[in-house]
């Protein structure tokens, strides 16, 4: 009974482990006020901007 309880506990110890930080980057500590710091956005493609651009004519005759 104990070496079950050991393994599930070892077992669970890891799991929670696995989960503190998956990619291994470290995270910025210090955030600029007003700045965004994430990833830059790709551009839109002209179908999407045009398919952007009727949703936002549609919604806006509603």
């Amino acid at each position: 009974m104990t070496v079950t309880r050991t393994v599930l506990l070892v077992f669970g110890a890891v799991v929670l482990l696995a989960g503190c930080q998956e990619d291994g980057a470290p995270r910025p500590v210090h955030l600029d006020k007003g700045v965004y710091q994430g990833a830059v956005d790709t551009p839109l493609t002209a179908e999407q901007l045009r398919a952007l651009q009727q949703r936002t004519a549609y919604q806006a005759v509603r």
